[in-house]
C-alpha cells in the first residue's frame, strides 16, 4: 500500500467520522460566526476612523473657506479684524491655528482583519507652525477598557482561539484510538504511524482553515470590489493565508509532539493548555517586563511636564534675544506689514522662543525615541520565542495596523512639518501679509505607502519564525513516533 493511498484512506475515514458526528457542521458554523464576528469589529473600528477623518477633513476646509472669504473682504475694505490673532492676513496665527491641517494615514485595504496599533495610534494629526511637540502627544485615547481588554477581531481569534481549536480537535487523535483498542486493529494494515498521525492532522487544518479562508477572503474581496482590487490587496491577502497555514502548522506540531509520547488524552490536554498559557500569555508578558526594565521610557506625562519647563525657562530668557534680533533685522521692522510694532515684537518672540525651545527639547525627544527603538528592536529579535508574538505583528503588517506602518507615516509627518513651517514662519518674521494665492499654495499632506517590497521582506522574516519551530518539532516527531505504544 503506498504511502499516498495510505494517506488517502484515513483522511477520507477521518472525515467520514467528523461528517456522521456533525462535528463538520458545527465547526463550519462556529468558524464562520467567530470570524465574521471579529471582520465585523473590525470594519466597525475602520468605519469609525474613516468617519472622524472626513470629520476632520470638512472642519478644515470650513476654517479654510472662512478665513479666505474674510482675507477678500478685508482687502476689499469690508472686514476690519478685531485683532491680530483674527487678521486672516497673519501669517503666524493662520499657520498655527486658522489653516492648521491634518496628515491623515488612510486605512489598509485589510484594516478590518486586524485593529493591531490602530486604537492607541491616531489616524489623522493637525499640524501647525507650533513646536512639534503639538502634536507627537497625542490627546485623544481609546476606551481604557477597550485597551485592556482588547478587541475581539480576527486577529484576535487567529492568535489565541485557533490554537485551542487546534487542541481540543487533535489532542486525542492517536491516544484515543489507542484507549479505544482501534489503533492496534489499524496498525495490522501495512501502513506506516506516522502516516496515520499526519493524515488525521491534515483532515482537522482543513476543517479549521479552509472555512477561515474561505471567509477571510470573501470578506476582503466585498470590501474591495473589482475596480480597486490591487496588486497590494492581492499580496496582503496570500500573506494573510500563508501565515494562517503556518501558524496552525506549529500548533498541529505542537499536538503531534505531545501525542506520540504515549500518554493519555487527558495528560495530553493539559500539557497542550499549558503550552498555550506559556506560548500565548506568559512569554509575552516576561517579554514585556524585561524591554521595560532593560529601555524603560519616561511616561507621556512626565515628558509633557518637561517639554513644558524648558518652553517657560526659554521665554524667561528671550526678551534680550528679541531685541537683539530687532537690531539685527530692522530693515523688517517697519509698521507697512500685517502686524503693528507691538504685534510683530510679541509674533517674533513667540517664533524665536519655540525655535530655541525645539532644539533643546529635540535631545530629550531624541532619547524617548531611541528608548522605543530600542524596545521594538528587542521584541523583533526575542519576540521569535512566542508564536503568538510573530503572528499577532503579521498580521498587524498586513493589515497595516503595526508600528512599522505608522512610523513610515510619522516618518512623513516630520518632513511635512518641516514645509509647513518653511511656508508660514519666514513670511512671519518678515512681516509678510498673506495673499488669496497664498491661500491656494498652502503646503497639502499627501500619505506615500510604503514599498511593497519592504512588507515582503518583514512577512518572510515572520513566516520563517513560524515555519522553522514547526518543522523542528516535525522532525523531532518523526525520530520519536516510532516508539509510539499501539496498545494501551
Amino acid at each position: 500500500m503506498s504511502s499516498f493511498f495510505s494517506f488517502r484512506e484515513v483522511f477520507r475515514h477521518e472525515w467520514h467520522s467528523f461528517k456522521a458526528e456533525r462535528v463538520i457542521g458545527s465547526i463550519l458554523v462556529m468558524l464562520s460566526i467567530a470570524a465574521g464576528y471579529g471582520l465585523v469589529n473590525g470594519k466597525t473600528l475602520v468605519e469609525k476612523q474613516r468617519y472622524a477623518t472626513e470629520a476632520a477633513g470638512k472642519e478644515e476646509q470650513l476654517r479654510l473657506n472662512d478665513n479666505l472669504q474674510k482675507l477678500v473682504a478685508m482687502q476689499k475694505g469690508e472686514y476690519i479684524a478685531s485683532s491680530a490673532f483674527r487678521n486672516p492676513a497673519n501669517p503666524l496665527w493662520i499657520g498655527s491655528r486658522h489653516a492648521a491641517t491634518y496628515a491623515v494615514l488612510p486605512p489598509g485595504p485589510l484594516a478590518s482583519t486586524a485593529i493591531g496599533q490602530s486604537d492607541l495610534n491616531p489616524s489623522y494629526i493637525l499640524i501647525s507652525a507650533d513646536s512639534k511637540e503639538t502634536f507627537t502627544f497625542n490627546e485623544e485615547i481609546e476606551n481604557p477598557g477597550n485597551l485592556l481588554i482588547g478587541h475581539f477581531d480576527l486577529a484576535f481569534f487567529m492568535v489565541y482561539l485557533l490554537p485551542l481549536l487546534i487542541i481540543a480537535l487533535s489532542y486525542n487523535a492517536l491516544s484515543g484510538e489507542r484507549e479505544q483498542g482501534t489503533l492496534a486493529i489499524l496498525m495490522a494494515n501495512p501502513i506506516r504511524l506516522s502516516i496515520v498521525l499526519l493524515a488525521k492532522l491534515a483532515c482537522r487544518a482543513t476543517l479549521l482553515i479552509l472555512p477561515l479562508a474561505t471567509v477571510t477572503v470573501g470578506f476582503v474581496v466585498f470590501e474591495n470590489p473589482f475596480q480597486s482590487f490591487s496588486t497590494d490587496v492581492a499580496v496582503r491577502l496570500a500573506w494573510w493565508i500563508g501565515l494562517a497555514i503556518a501558524y496552525a502548522l506549529f500548533w498541529f506540531s505542537v499536538t503531534a509532539v505531545v501525542s506520540i509520547q504515549g500518554k493519555s488524552s487527558e495528560h495530553n490536554v493539559l500539557v497542550l493548555i499549558g503550552l498555550w498559557v506559556v506560548f500565548s500569555l506568559i512569554v509575552p508578558t516576561l517579554l514585556s517586563v524585561a524591554v521595560n526594565v532593560a529601555y524603560p521610557v519616561p511616561s507621556r506625562v512626565e515628558m509633557i511636564n518637561s517639554l513644558r519647563a524648558i518652553q517657560t525657562d526659554v521665554s524667561k530668557e528671550y526678551d534680550a534675544s528679541v531685541a537683539r534680533y530687532e537690531e539685527e533685522h530692522s530693515a523688517m521692522s517697519g509698521n507697512d506689514g500685517v502686524l503693528n510694532k507691538k504685534d510683530l515684537g510679541a509674533a517674533r518672540k513667540r517664533i524665536l522662543v519655540q525655535q530655541s525651545a525645539a532644539r533643546l527639547t529635540e535631545k530629550l525627544m531624541t532619547q524617548h525615541n531611541d528608548q522605543l527603538t530600542h524596545q521594538q528592536r528587542i521584541v523583533d529579535w526575542l519576540g521569535f520565542s512566542s508564536p503568538a508574538i510573530v503572528m499577532q505583528g503579521g498580521l498587524n503588517d498586513i493589515a497595516g495596523t503595526g508600528n512599522s506602518r505608522y512610523q513610515h507615516f510619522m516618518g512623513q509627518v516630520d518632513r511635512f512639518y518641516t514645509d509647513w513651517q518653511g511656508f508660514f514662519i519666514p513670511r512671519a518674521l518678515k512681516n509678510i501679509a498673506l495673499t488669496p494665492e497664498d491661500y491656494n499654495n498652502f503646503p497639502r499632506f499627501q500619505y506615500q505607502p510604503q514599498p511593497l517590497s519592504d512588507l515582503n521582506s518583514r512577512l518572510m522574516r515572520t513566516l520563517l519564525g513560524l515555519l522553522i519551530p514547526a518543522i523542528l518539532l516535525g522532525y523531532l516527531g518523526a525520530r520519536r513516533i516510532s516508539h509510539y505504544p499501539v496498545t494501551a
